[in-house]
């Protein structure tokens, strides 16, 4: 009876020891801890409460643009270095500030999955606290960028896994272009020149909008030519819950206008607040308005998060903007295989 135990408890550890080595051999990590939008910044309490400490939280906790109520980039939390624990080193956004005249170089680098997966990090070394600042100050658009591209990136490869295949294939054929489409996504009505689908939950619902135009020129992309496209298609193909109302754009709230290029196309963005002209519906939206230079148009994806119960809606914006930041035209797809 003794010697089958010990034969028990030998194939157990070799079991154990096999793929303990299996793990370091495939660079095992563990699955990332925190919620979305969560952040931990380890400085030690001194650092905490330098000037540029106290710049690198407001830069993290600053509103984001484009919502009915103000919230911040990220939720943040502070912690020494003494209490980095290993659950600690595990969260998905991690920053690491580490102050000693020891320090060689004053920089930022940053690391995706440095302890767990899918981890966003960045480590900040400079040799005192002036630096530090000066640092944070000279790297406040390219931090707060790395962080919002890996939450993107991180709904991105979620929605890969489970995404509505036959919708995405019926967007694909009436617009000539791909986009990541969510399994919880439905289509709703629709014509040829303006297509409409929605995710509904208990929370409220999102939806996106897709609709194009020719171009026309460079006034085409202007702040006001977008708008007045964007409240004429609506107009016309969503109507409201009462007789008579329709979704537009609420123009006392200010509209966020920027340019960007994603996937290669070179695009237009707009955040602002949506409304319900003729009842008391709102919230936030986000527009993005692609050149495909090809077929000289103009192919929008237009967002829209309801969910009056609850204010937060920044996450939901965030998904928005992985779904929409997907895009890529179906031509230049083709060309780039050949």
């Amino acid at each position: 009876m003794l010697v089958k135990q010990l034969k028990y408890v030998l194939i157990i550890a070799v079991a154990v020891s096999y793929l303990s080595c299996k793990n370091k051999k495939d660079g095992y990590k563990p699955n990332v801890a925190g919620s979305a939008g969560e952040m931990l910044i380890v400085m030690d309490d001194k650092i905490k409460s330098s000037i540029g400490g106290q710049n690198i939280q407001h830069m993290m906790i600053q509103a984001y643009l484009g919502l009915p109520q103000e919230e911040p980039h990220f939720n943040i939390s502070v912690v020494p270095h003494r209490s980095l624990t290993s659950s600690l080193k595990i969260f998905r956004n991690l920053v690491l500030v580490e102050i000693s005249p020891n320090v060689k170089a004053d920089t930022i680098k940053y690391y995706e999955n440095m302890w767990a997966r899918p981890q966003a990090s960045a480590r900040i070394t400079a040799k005192d606290t002036i630096a530090f600042r000066e640092l944070i100050e000279r790297n406040e658009i390219l931090l707060l960028s790395f962080f919002n591209k890996m939450e993107r990136k991180r709904s991105q490869n979620y929605f890969k896994k489970y995404p509505n295949s036959d919708l995405m294939e019926l967007w694909k054929k009436q617009w000539d272009a791909t986009m990541i489409i969510p399994t919880g996504f439905l289509k709703n009505k629709g014509n040829e020149n303006f297509a409409w689908m929605s995710e509904e939950a208990e929370w409220g619902t999102m939806g996106i909008m897709t609709y194009e135009f020719p171009y026309v020129g460079e006034g085409t992309f202007s702040k006001e030519y977008l708008l007045n496209k964007r409240d004429s298609m609506l107009n016309k193909n969503l109507p409201g819950p009462s007789k008579g109302s329709y979704m537009t754009t609420e123009h006392g709230f200010p509209v966020m206008y920027k340019q960007n290029i994603v996937n290669g196309i070179e695009a237009v963005e707009l955040r602002g607040l949506w409304k319900v002209q003729g009842d008391m519906m709102g919230g936030p939206f986000l527009l993005r308005a692609h050149w495909d230079k090809k077929r000289n148009r103009v192919l929008v994806t237009d967002g829209y998060v309801y969910c009056p119960e609850k204010p937060e809606k920044r996450d939901k914006i965030r998904q928005l903007e992985a779904v929409m930041y997907s895009l890529q035209m179906e031509s230049e797809l083709k060309s780039k295989k050949k």
